[in-house]
């Protein structure tokens, strides 16, 4: 069975690459990989008082000492306390098994995923290597995957490491030469370098894409994450201070486009229409909705459209005293920033949409729409069944990019007070003065966010395309 194994992958080096890498990914494992770990940390500051941690297996939130420490106090040193780690411990398997058998499961649980993705790419790979009975035609799909995995392997192992280390000078020098990675690491390593290498070099093999990557979230993510890890203080402060401000995001996204949908249809179908008076308000929105910069849109109706409700009601009251409750709800009348900022986005997108609606039902020829009204279907019954279904496939690209483009432009609702991501990060750069790490981390969280959503879009695409 193993010869047969190694016949089916010795038909190209490459791929023989690939499974070596596997094999020495699955045996670093085996081998020692931290040797050593950190017991405990005493930070002491100048006023005499100090602040002792305690780390079973990771380091966390080190950094927050600087933060908690007392008035006026002067951060003086860090003393580590390290211990050694030996025998089975000591391997990669060692640490995921005391890892996955901790209480505190959840804090750890970043770190069993870097440490496990590289065995679990190693696994997966060699099964489909040993599995493939035709090296040229299937396995050319498993290219891809094998960069994906390689990378995310090599960025595993990486990672893990850097979840054992703090690289903040203070702590670098206590533990200085006692946190070195073990032969295991290494060997991991270099099969996760050769498992990338390997079907980096296939590539003149197959015509699919290797950028088009799901693991492109992943290991954004992951260094996002590696961020936290590296310096605790301020990014995971920042992590923490900001998430509630993602959720804020998506909510307004997720709300927005979907009335997005109904306006670019309605405006769609308007611009299209033979009625002159529709095709006229519906070209009229359009043209002057786009001609006018989303932030000023959305400035409008935070400051500005108030005054138009005043007036409005102002207008009513002098008009008739039976109008005066229409008339003072209208003076009343104001929008929170949530339903400001929704409104804002959905007027701004809505024009950009109707044209794309607009060119995907024109799109369709003619002949679709005589045909169907022969048989006696009416506009309307037409339209929904025949037209729009062909149309949706030609529309969902561009739908798809104004989606990716309406998460990154929610940016500007932060103006109205929306307590969305990108407020998030100026308040906390207006009460710690760090602009640098506190933009970095933002926009890691925008990336991640936007990638997920092109991808999302792409497989959407993948499966409503024309054969």
């Amino acid at each position: 069975m193993l010869g047969r194994w190694l016949r089916r992958i010795s038909g190209d080096w490459r791929w023989s690459l690939i499974a070596l890498g596997g094999v020495l990914v699955l045996v670093g494992y085996l081998l020692p990989m931290f040797p050593g770990r950190i017991a405990s940390a005493v930070t002491r500051f100048s006023d005499g008082s100090e602040l002792v941690n305690a780390f079973p297996v990771l380091i966390s939130e080190q950094h927050f000492a600087q933060a908690k420490s007392p008035a006026g106090a002067d951060l003086l040193g860090v003393e580590v306390v390290t211990e050694p780690v030996s025998g089975l411990a000591a391997s990669g398997y060692g640490w995921l098994t005391a890892v996955l058998g901790s209480n505190d499961l959840r804090r750890h649980a970043s770190f069993a995923l870097c440490l496990g993705l590289p065995a679990l790419a190693a696994l997966v790979l060699l099964v489909a290597v040993g599995a493939a009975r035709n090296l040229a035609s299937p396995l050319s799909g498993w290219v891809p995957a094998a960069a994906q995995l390689g990378a995310l392997s090599l960025l595993g192992i990486c990672l893990a490491w850097a979840h054992q280390s703090d690289f903040s000078n203070d702590l670098l020098a206590a533990t200085a030469g006692v946190l070195t990675p073990g032969v295991g690491f290494w060997v991991s390593l270099v099969g996760s370098a050769a498992i990338l290498v390997g079907a980096v070099l296939l590539r003149d093999t197959t015509h699919k894409q290797l950028t088009t990557w799901w693991a492109l979230v992943l290991a954004v993510g992951m260094t996002a994450w590696l961020f936290t890890r590296v310096r605790p203080y301020p990014f995971l402060e920042i992590w923490r201070f900001v998430s509630d401000g993602i959720l804020v995001t998506l909510r307004i996204v997720a709300t927005s486009f979907g009335l997005i949908l109904l306006v670019s249809l309605v405006g769609g179908l308007g611009r299209i229409s033979r009625n002159p008076i529709i095709y006229g308000l519906s070209s009229l929105y359009v043209e002057l909705i786009r001609g006018i910069p989303l932030l000023v849109q959305l400035l409008f109706i935070w400051y500005a459209l108030p005054q138009v409700f005043d007036m409005l009601g102002e207008l009513l009251l002098r008009l008739s005293p039976s109008l005066e409750q229409q008339g003072q709800a209208l003076i009343d009348l104001r929008l929170n920033p949530f339903t400001a900022a929704v409104l804002g986005l959905t007027i701004c997108y809505g024009a950009y949409g109707s044209e794309i609606f607009r060119a995907g039902i024109s799109s369709i020829h003619s002949g679709q729409m005589e045909a169907a009204r022969s048989l006696g279907m009416s506009y309307v019954q037409a339209m929904r069944h025949i037209v729009l279904p062909q149309a949706v496939r030609v529309i969902l690209p561009p739908v798809g990019n104004e989606f990716v483009a309406l998460l990154k432009d929610s940016s500007l609702v932060s103006v109205l007070a929306v307590s969305d991501l990108t407020r998030r990060g100026r308040e906390y750069m207006a009460r710690t003065f760090l602009s640098f790490d506190t933009w970095i981390m933002v926009a890691l969280c925008y990336l991640v966010l936007t990638l997920f959503s092109s991808r999302v879009v792409e497989y959407i695409e993948s499966k409503t395309a024309f054969e």
